[in-house]
């Protein structure tokens, strides 16, 4: 039997696109579902290829890997426009799924902190600079689409713990010795399991200091 894959530095093809396509419906919803500001095709077709792809350009800037690996072939431009014309086609039903598109962003969210902490790893970085980069590979898009919308990105602020979601799933995979498939799944199924558990109870981040109460 051949060995498996390790999903993090060789992704199938067909799960890298899935992990983009996850992630710009998710950019498009943004504009799409945005009442204080009126976005048009463009609007939502920019937030989802900054969903999509932004995490991944961050992550080949900081490695120097010019031009970045998603501009090299067509798939994951095509992906991201069938992603927005799939938002502005069906918008008002996508919400309706949530829970199931709240798993699958969990699942895009872990395979791209584990690929951008295992490239970074390849280049011979410390496991500290591998977390940071995973994390960067894995929120930064969002934040990129918090600048134009004009407001500050969610993972600054008392909210879902993504941040710490991306933190886990990098560290779980730097953290797992032996076969990198072995880590790489390691680090997407915690992340997997972290969301549920943060769903079911609602679990929000902190703010990092009380205001007091009159």
């Amino acid at each position: 039997m051949p060995p498996l894959p390790d999903i993090a530095t060789d992704t199938p093809l067909w799960l890298a696109l899935i992990t983009v396509a996850v992630n710009a419906v998710v950019g498009a919803l943004l504009g799409y579902l945005d009442d204080a500001a009126h976005w048009d095709v463009v609007g939502v077709t920019v937030f989802a290829l900054l969903m999509g792809l932004g995490g991944g350009f961050i992550r080949d800037t900081l490695l120097g890997r010019l031009p970045p690996q998603s501009l090299r072939s067509p798939w994951s431009l095509v992906t991201v426009l069938a992603a927005a014309a799939l938002v502005l086609v069906i918008g008002p039903l996508i919400p309706r799924i949530q829970r199931t598109m709240s798993l699958l962003n969990a699942v895009a969210l872990g395979l791209f902190a584990v690929s951008g902490a295992a490239a970074a790893r390849a280049t011979g970085l410390p496991a500290i600079s591998g977390v940071l980069i995973g994390t960067a590979s894995a929120v930064g898009g969002g934040v990129m689409v918090a600048v134009l919308q004009n407001r500050v990105a969610t993972i600054l602020l008392a909210s879902t713990p993504h941040a710490l979601l991306a933190i886990l799933a990098a560290t779980v995979y730097l953290l797992i010795p032996g076969n990198p498939t072995v880590a790489a799944l390691g680090g997407v199924l915690a992340v997997v399991v972290a969301q549920l558990v943060v769903d079911r109870w609602q679990i929000t981040t902190p703010p990092a200091r009380r205001r007091p109460t009159s």
